[in-house]
């Protein structure tokens, strides 16, 4: 056991889902959750890495349009599938180098593909937990979807209002197959809901995944206002008045 709590022989994959209802992903909360999270659990002394999906399909479609993402196109399911198994087999193999927690970065919005997720890492004997973000509020989602023009790598050097409309045409393409995580899943898993307003936890397994989950809980993703106030000296002090 190290010092921190947790066995230094266990391997962990965190899946961070990120949806909302019908299925809005909050991009910007996950750009900002992803690498948080990893650099928390290395300042734990704990090997993290994260596996983003979306890199290993932009290196065969870097830009590609909301079409790309409809259901009913085999090309693009097919490569995203892909995707998503070679971003799979490379977090195994770097658990077999001696990984201790990766992270995969990826829009899991089905059963089917988390079950096929749970089936991969049960084989080699790793614990699985889910993080799902979902968002039905539409400020929220409406500040997120403008933020993606400047923070998504598919949208870079494209026209702003180009990009908002694809995006929400993408969007659309996955509410028609999003399935929010369940319990009868039979997996660990942590909802987010509107920015942390509303949390919602399964089946934690082990002491790691309540550190993890309990840090996703209490990370300020939404802008906020933090005021300082500087507190004059008063004579009365020095008499123990105040």
């Amino acid at each position: 056991m190290r010092g921190n709590g947790w066995s230094s022989g266990a391997r962990q994959i965190v899946d961070c889902a990120k949806e909302s209802v019908p299925v809005r992903p909050m991009q910007q909360q996950q750009l900002i959750l992803i690498p948080t999270v990893v650099r928390y659990l290395k300042w734990l002394s704990i090997n993290a890495k994260s596996f983003n999906v979306g890199s290993y399909r932009r290196a065969d479609t870097p830009q590609p349009s909301a079409e790309f993402f409809n259901t009913g196109n085999t090309q693009g399911e097919r490569m995203r599938r892909a995707a998503a198994e070679a971003a799979v087999s490379d977090m195994l193999k770097w658990f077999g180098e001696g990984g201790h927690v990766g992270v995969l970065d990826a829009t899991n919005s089905t059963k089917a593909r988390r079950a096929w997720i749970k089936q991969q890492c049960d084989a080699k004997g790793y614990e699985c937990l889910f993080v799902e973000s979902r968002c039905d509020d539409e400020k929220l989602v409406l500040n997120n979807v403008l933020s993606v023009k400047t923070s998504s790598p598919d949208y870079v050097g494209q026209d702003p209002e180009d990009a908002v409309k694809d995006f929400m045409e993408r969007i659309r393409n996955y509410e028609k197959v999003y399935q929010s995580v369940e319990v009868n899943e039979d997996v660990t898993f942590v909802k987010l809901i509107n920015v942390g307003s509303q949390v919602v936890i399964n089946s934690v397994q082990n002491y790691l995944q309540t550190r993890i989950i309990y840090f996703t809980m209490n990370l300020h993703i939404a802008p906020r206002s933090i005021w300082l106030s500087r507190v004059k000296y008063a004579r009365t002090r020095l008499f123990g008045i105040c």
